[in-house]
């Protein structure tokens, strides 16, 4: 019986969520923004190393950059735009906040490089956000806040404009 579940499992296709979608990638976003504001409360409250924090940003933000290069099954990457065209892209549209932060050359040499410092680069604008008084005193306005960072985000990674960007942070 065991044999046979497997078999059924192993056929059952894997749900894809589609990166050419925009709703989908700002709920990838708000995972990946929940998740960390986690881990700073958790920091906070002194459940959890700084630098444990730090390692697993570091993991959610490889995680990020996996499935914006479409090395994720679960997600279907976005035909002629995900993975190398966008990293492409990110590195021209980003190169001034890369140059800020002290991001070189050789962090950018290929796409996980540049997807992995987009990615570690919205990890920040999280940090920033939580740090921001107004926003984090009011949770209706974190929320909203939140929702429209990660659309902001997930605009970028459609190559699309911004309909509402956010000023702060190291943009």
């Amino acid at each position: 019986m065991t044999q046979e579940k497997e078999v059924i499992e192993q056929q059952t296709p894997v749900e894809q969520y589609d990166l050419a979608d925009q709703s989908i990638l700002e709920e990838l976003f708000e995972v990946v923004l929940y998740d960390v504001v986690r881990r700073i409360k958790m920091v906070h409250e002194g459940a959890l190393k700084t630098e444990d924090a730090t390692a697993m940003d570091k993991q959610s933000a490889a995680f990020l950059a996996g499935v914006l290069a479409g090395k994720n099954e679960q997600f279907k990457p976005k035909a002629f735009w995900s993975g190398d065209p966008l990293a492409s892209y990110l590195r021209a549209y980003l190169k001034p906040r890369f140059e800020k932060v002290g991001v070189n050359e050789a962090d950018l040499a290929d796409t996980r490089g540049v997807l992995q410092a987009t990615a570690f680069e919205f990890i920040c604008d999280v940090y920033t956000m939580t740090k921001t008084d107004a926003i984090v005193a009011d949770a209706e306005k974190f929320k909203l806040e939140g929702k429209r960072l990660c659309r902001m985000w997930a605009e970028r990674m459609l190559g699309r404009m911004e309909s509402d960007p956010i000023e702060w942070g190291n943009a």
